[in-house]
């Protein structure tokens, strides 16, 4: 018991040493939660962007098609038949299923051309399963009937494009003949995920089946699903479709997100070496301290030996102040994440600055928001009284195994 009361009275000694350790370790700690959150962040809002925007929970086609499918080539395309629509939208844990086709094109405005990506869609059905609908900044979706089209804002920015212009896209048909399809823009859209507002253009599903000549094809169906039953409901799809000797697969919106999910994998390594850099600095921070603690009090080291006490007592002594400095530094560092976590959840990160995030491959527009790690602090806050203790037991040691004759002798 007073060892133990000495090593608390003992961080009252050199405050200023002390703080500064504290504070060394809670920014460290806290630079680990912040990173922590803004990667998770950053991962949760990929992989929602891609679901939302993009692909659905799981996408249906015929495996030749699947494997080319960044090509937009218009074969091996899947015919619309209602048999076909029934048995997946019956499929239990299925909530939406979107046709689409998908082509090659080059935007034209009557002066300049751009190449982009058609997407014919059946409008009731895509709103089902994607929320583009919900970020029309400027005119709106076009209705069941209507012969217009949707596009991006970066895309009407770029050529100089509003809701009620009219364009021209030039695309090659089933056949590879050239074929244009003339249409009014109904809206401008600007979506989480910055590849539907750079390079995508929507029209009517019956308009790009007529101008392709692929009759009523499509090239896969994107299916939204109860969130987390994906792998259940595609082993379910792929026993329906061999019952009824059909050639289609299922896939995972997974297999579409390989970048970010490599991006999500280097971010898990890196991580882990910043944690390994934090503990590091807390290590390092520790044993320092119990240095030069046990060097100014050489002389009351030799003193404690001489009146009795043992080494492991003057070892719990020294582990007892490095405990309350590592305690101090984790609740600390606990605390200062906890309050730049609270800012990156609520408010974000803005990544405006670096340009347009879907260049390096992460489908993230304007802001990326923290999430909330909570097993994060209490891992790190343990992990880190722990470090604390373990790198404080070799210096103390090494300072309660002096002889007490030489120690108060010490000059």
């Amino acid at each position: 018991m007073f060892s133990f009361k000495l090593g608390l009275k003992n961080l009252t000694r050199q405050k200023r040493r002390n703080i500064l350790i504290i504070f060394v370790i809670a920014f460290a700690f806290s630079s680990y939660l912040l990173m922590d959150s803004l990667m998770n962040g950053m991962e949760e809002m990929s992989f929602d962007n891609i679901k939302n925007y993009d692909t659905g929970n799981i996408q249906v086609a015929y495996p030749e098609y699947w494997e080319d499918r960044d090509e937009l080539l218009l074969e091996n395309l899947i015919y619309l038949n209602q048999d076909m629509e029934e048995s997946i939208k019956n499929t239990d844990g299925v909530l939406g299923m979107s046709p689409e086709l998908r082509f090659k094109a080059n935007l034209n405005n009557g002066i300049d051309e751009v190449a982009v990506r058609g997407v014919g869609i059946s409008i009731e059905q895509y709103n089902e399963v994607f929320a583009t609908q919900n970020f029309v900044v400027e005119g709106s979706m076009f209705a069941p009937g209507e012969s217009k089209a949707v596009i991006g804002t970066s895309l009407a920015e770029l050529m100089d494009l509003k809701v009620n212009d009219y364009i021209t896209l030039l695309v090659r048909t089933k056949e590879d003949t050239f074929n244009t399809i003339d249409i009014e823009i109904a809206g401008l859209v600007r979506a989480p995920n910055p590849m539907i507002n750079n390079g995508i253009v929507f029209v009517p599903l019956d308009v790009a089946q007529e101008a392709l000549n692929v009759d009523n094809m499509v090239s896969l169906f994107a299916l939204k699903t109860v969130s987390g039953e994906e792998d259940r409901i595609i082993k379910r799809l792929v026993e329906s479709f061999k019952n009824k000797d059909l050639d289609l697969k299922a896939y995972s919106w997974k297999e579409s997100a390989a970048s970010v999910i490599a991006l999500s994998a280097a971010k898990k390594g890196g991580i882990g070496a910043v944690l390994s850099v934090v503990l590091l600095i807390g290590m390092l921070g520790i044993i320092n301290n119990v240095i030069l603690s046990a060097l100014e009090r050489t002389e009351e080291i030799g003193m404690m030996k001489a009146l009795g006490m043992r080494e492991w007592e003057i070892v719990f002594v020294f582990m007892v102040e490095a405990t309350g400095i590592g305690v101090l530094g984790g609740l600390a560092g606990c605390l200062l994440g906890y309050a730049g976590v609270s800012w990156l959840a609520k408010y974000g990160f803005s990544i405006a600055y670096v340009g347009d995030a879907s260049d390096f491959g992460v489908p993230i527009l304007d802001r990326i928001y923290g999430t909330w790690n909570y097993p994060a602090f209490s891992f790190l806050f343990i992990l880190g009284v722990i470090i604390a203790v373990l790198s404080s037991i070799l210096p103390a040691y090494w300072a309660a195994h002096k002889d007490p004759v030489k120690a108060i002798y010490h000059r």
